[in-house]
């Protein structure tokens, strides 16, 4: 009976490849619901005088492929996010997973904290063990299109992703596939 068991279900499996193979031929380069993954993004603020902010605040994640890019308001409901030295996190659904820079932007809110200074930003997928960090240590300008953009944005191991080091640790420069030499 097991056995039996056993063979319906590869038989069950390889349909539902079959099934899947077919659909990524139909969509083509579309990018479905499907693709996408919840991620966990990380801001410290700069822990100077001035630093946190009441205003809404913006992270603007661009995409490598078809030059795409999403625009997510960070707000924990119920918290005082971006606070002076403060660590925010949010867990956020991307589309994609080629992520090739990231902005933030504020937008003026009805309170007299609104100026605000970014420390850092850590994006991590750990489906994919990936990470991300973007270092800002500067001052964001606000509700501006393009946003201000990371100082240095690097792909980490995922295992430095979890305390990030001093700002002149070594890190490893993001290099798309295509402008690695010998590619093709």
């Amino acid at each position: 009976m097991r056995r039996f068991l056993d063979i319906i279900l590869l038989h069950l499996l390889i349909h539902h490849c079959s099934l899947a193979q077919q659909t990524l031929e139909q969509e083509g380069n579309t990018t479905s619901k499907q693709d996408g993954r919840v991620w966990d993004v990380v801001i410290a603020t700069c822990d100077e005088p001035g630093a946190g902010t009441d205003a809404s605040v913006y992270l603007k994640i661009y995409y490598e492929s078809a030059h795409e890019y999403e625009t997510f308001n960070l707000d924990n409901p119920g918290r005082d996010d971006f606070e002076r030295g403060a660590k925010d996190h949010f867990k956020l659904f991307f589309k994609q997973g080629d992520i090739i820079n990231m902005g933030l932007f504020w937008w003026p809110g009805f309170t007299f904290s609104q100026s605000w200074c970014a420390k850092w930003v850590l994006l991590l997928n750990s489906d994919t063990e990936t990470c991300f960090e973007g270092i800002f240590n500067k001052w964001i300008l606000h509700y501006k299109d393009p946003p201000t953009y990371a100082t240095r944005f690097h792909k980490l191991r995922f295992a430095d992703c979890v305390a990030p080091g001093d700002a002149k640790a070594p890190r490893r420069s993001y290099m798309r596939y295509e402008d690695r030499v010998g590619a093709y």
